[in-house]
């Protein structure tokens, strides 16, 4: 018997062939991780920037009907007097000024309002002898990575 062996081609994908398309898979994954991770942080900047307007003009709103702007413990109570910062007490401030959220406002640290993911802000009235005259507030940008302070009213 004189029998030829003749190789049969089989079917498949070579090692460098599978190694590629890994390679590729995993560029296209990074890509999409970096990608998401910037619109998450642009996303988290807009809801601080959401919750500054709020407390912005909230705060100005009180200004303007009662004549000063409010301490923090006012903001967050809308009352007159409240005895501590999550109380409310004596009369009720203005209705229009009262936050759709009480806990967007707190007087925390940057820090703090970093780990609470931009839905707080810092809020620090400003006086200038006589009464409030303004306030300034602080939120964190998470695209930039710093915190950004705005101001209301006279504020130096």
């Amino acid at each position: 018997m004189n029998a030829v062996f003749k190789p049969t081609k089989q079917a498949g994908f070579t090692i460098v062939e599978l190694l590629i398309v890994i390679v590729v898979i995993g560029i296209l994954a990074a890509i999409t991780i970096v990608s998401f991770n910037g619109v998450q942080s642009k996303a988290r900047t807009a809801a601080s920037l959401s919750t500054v307007n709020q407390v912005r003009d909230k705060s100005a709103i009180w200004s303007s009907l009662v004549g000063s702007y409010p301490n923090l413990a006012q903001l967050r109570t809308n009352s007159i007097s409240p005895p501590d910062i999550d109380t409310a007490g004596g009369d009720f401030g203005p209705v229009e000024a009262k936050l759709s959220s009480p806990d967007v406002a707190i007087g925390a640290e940057m820090t703090q309002v970093r780990a609470d993911g931009g839905n707080t802000v810092l809020y620090e009235p400003c006086w200038d002898g006589t009464q409030h005259s303004g306030a300034k507030i602080t939120y964190w940008d998470f695209s930039a990575s710093d915190d950004v302070e705005t101001k209301v009213g006279n504020c130096p």
